[in-house]
């Protein structure tokens, strides 16, 4: 049997090639289509209501970076509290009311200053291994604690200031028209104990993950609107951004086991 000659050997090549590159081409569309139908599926309305992810029940824990420094800022019962940015970020600490009759008040940690300039007195105490806050609202009982403004600049990260379970990310509004981000963690050392981390821009956590203290990223400091006024602004030289925290007692149902 003679051999092929060159000329009838480069279109066999060819037509090879071609045979390939039309089922490679046919299985590309295959996949693109199959993709289409399992999202076109998820797209459509069903008769029966959509299941709580399972990871909601079993924490997924996502560890993405963690801070410099971990600093204790103030207690609720008898859980730690955290500072949720780096010291070197922040601007300010002040407490003030809650709005919910079910808030836990913070027993702060360090000592209270008045007046202005709380920034630089926290650089001083920070070096120094202390800690300086101020009380934005009236009189200086519990009901004056049971909120917790972490003042830093705009995008400074913000970290889980305890160990627990992200039990709810929620959209809401700040006076009635600017919308905001609630990051809710169900507390590991108190089930019965929810932290409400306000004013949280570009959430890294969902619904069901588990995160830990001073190691889980939970998102950045948010930029308040222009026309909000906000009251940490009063002991700082900017415009008082930070993010909010407020303890919850849940009952135990709520809490779950």
């Amino acid at each position: 049997m003679h051999g092929l000659t060159p000329d009838r050997r480069l279109r066999s090549d060819r037509r090879r090639k071609q045979i390939r590159r039309r089922r490679a081409g046919a299985l590309v569309i295959v996949a693109t289509l199959s993709v289409l139908a399992v999202r076109l599926a998820y797209a459509l309305p069903a008769d029966t209501p959509a299941r709580v992810p399972a990871a909601a029940a079993q924490p997924t824990f996502v560890e993405r970076a963690s801070v410099d420094r971990r600093v204790i800022v103030a207690t609720a019962g008898d859980v730690d509290i955290m500072l949720p940015v780096a010291v070197d970020e922040i601007t300010a600490i002040g407490y003030h009311g809650a709005e919910s009759p079910d808030s836990v008040p913070f027993a702060p940690q360090g000592e209270c200053a008045s007046g202005g300039g709380l920034t630089e007195k926290l650089t001083d105490l920070f070096a120094a291994g202390g800690m300086a806050y101020c009380l934005m609202g009236e009189g200086a009982d519990a009901s004056a604690t049971g909120a917790l403004d972490i003042g830093a600049d705009p995008g400074a990260e913000v970290f889980a200031p305890v160990d627990g379970k992200v039990v709810g990310v929620e959209h809401v509004l700040i006076s009635g028209r600017y919308k905001d981000v609630e990051i809710q963690i169900q507390v590991a050392d108190d089930p019965t104990l929810v932290l409400v981390l306000s004013h949280v821009a570009e959430p890294a956590v969902g619904l069901g993950d588990g995160v830990t203290q001073g190691e889980t990223l939970l998102g950045r400091v948010r930029a308040y609107p222009a026309g909000v006024t906000q009251e940490l602004s009063r002991f700082t030289s900017d415009a008082g951004d930070h993010v909010q925290l407020v303890a919850l007692r849940v009952t135990p149902d709520i809490a779950g086991p």
